[in-house]
């Protein structure tokens, strides 16, 4: 809607006033506001042809628009909602928001426009109506907004409690930001000098932002994790070498239970200032996990470790095989890389899906000769005797026994 921008010009002044303090124009405009009336009052009473046309005029323009939102009002309810915060019931409450003084105020216009009425009234009609339209167009906004930030945490599936109190503070900072802007424009439509004051209003912003950053830093931070959904009451995340369950978001904080079962209490901006994993979103889990086999296995046997492998991996409910190869030669067994995937996420189901596979193949290696590595070092003493060996050995696992 567009608002222009009009001054009070009094009836007995002869140029619109500027420049004044917020309180002595809210005193002008009302006394002339008191002047308008008067004088409308009397032309009515007047019993003119004049006044009962502009009567019988702002009369039906008054009806007809009460009819038209009711109407309007009407037809939205037909349509199809879903619920209270689908966008035809949105548009269905702020129909129902278009309010009797602005409808007065349109009403006034219309005969004027037809009708010239007295001076002074004629004045304060457009004034009235700069005035009634910033106050409607402000309850409009507001509506809409508050309706936007419902319908948004409504199809959330975060905490109900967390996202009642968000809800609560962002409608009390878009309140106090549209109805600002409402009264500066009023203010500045009825002749206020409001530089002032918008300068006293930012300074005062500026000392209460940098007094209560902390507090705004992490507010902002739990209004992010509530509609950005980083991750949500009940998921599994890991961050540094934390990780654990999310059992509360709160306002500044974030509740999440250890894996050794403590509870860890971190600010919102600490933890979204670091890389978060969230578990509970993978789609499966990846494992890798390695073994070796003994030096003496023959390299056919060996070549086909692999072929084995997938085929036992394989077998395995809830198992997807990736690869498995030879790696590296161990300083005593020939090691290999396995990489399969979980596909139940679950880390308690991938852990035993997981031991189903180990167990899988300890015996399949058993069927087919395979050795496992253990740690193991020879001795080889250079121009020493069958005899001299003996003693050794025998000397090395009394040592041992010992």
């Amino acid at each position: 809607m567009f608002l222009p921008r009009v001054h009070l010009v009094p009836h007995s002044a002869k140029s619109a006033p500027t420049g004044h303090d917020p309180v002595e124009a809210l005193t002008e405009t009302a006394e002339t506001a008191t002047e308008a009336a008067s004088s409308l009052l009397a032309w009515l009473r007047s019993g003119s042809r004049e006044a009962l046309i502009a009567l019988g005029i702002t009369v039906l323009s008054i009806a007809g628009l009460y009819a038209l939102r009711w109407a309007l009002a009407k037809g939205m309810e037909r349509l199809p909602q879903a619920d209270d915060v689908s966008i035809a019931a949105m548009a269905e409450r702020i129909v129902k928001r278009f309010r009797g003084y602005f409808i007065i105020a349109i009403a006034f216009y219309i005969t004027n426009t037809i009708v010239p009425l007295p001076e002074a009234a004629s004045g304060f009609i457009n004034v009235l109506l700069v005035i009634t339209g910033v106050l409607q167009l402000a309850e409009w906004v507001q509506e809409a907004s508050t309706s936007f930030v419902r319908r948004n945490v409504r199809r959330s599936s975060s905490d109900a409690s967390t996202l009642a109190s968000a809800v609560n503070i962002i409608k009390w900072f878009v309140t106090v930001a549209i109805w600002s802007i409402a009264a500066l424009l009023i203010l500045d439509n009825v002749g206020a000098d409001v530089s002032a004051l918008i300068a006293g209003l930012g300074i005062g912003g500026i000392a209460v932002g940098l007094a209560a950053q902390g507090m705004f830093r992490d507010l902002f931070s739990s209004l992010s994790i509530i509609f950005d959904k980083p991750f949500q009451v009940g998921d599994t995340v890991r961050y540094g070498d934390t990780w654990g369950t999310v059992e509360d978001i709160g306002l500044k904080t974030t509740r999440i239970r250890a894996k050794h079962g403590e509870q860890i209490i971190i600010s919102n901006t600490m933890l979204l200032d670091q890389e978060i994993h969230n578990m509970k979103r993978m789609a499966r889990r990846r494992i890798e996990t390695g073994f070796g086999v003994i030096y003496q296995t023959s390299p056919d046997l060996a070549e086909r470790i692999p072929g084995i492998v997938a085929e036992t991996v394989k077998s395995i409910q809830g198992a997807e095989f990736d690869r498995c190869g030879m790696s590296a030669y161990g300083a005593s067994s020939i090691d290999y890389e396995l990489v399969f995937y979980a596909l139940n996420p679950d880390f308690n189901r991938s852990m035993a899906i997981r031991s189903h596979v180990l167990l899988a193949l300890f015996r399949k290696f058993k069927e087919e000769g395979i050795v496992f590595a253990y740690p193991t070092q020879t001795l080889y003493i250079e121009g020493a005797g069958e005899e001299a060996i003996e003693a050794t050995v025998q000397s090395l696992k009394t040592a041992a026994n010992d």
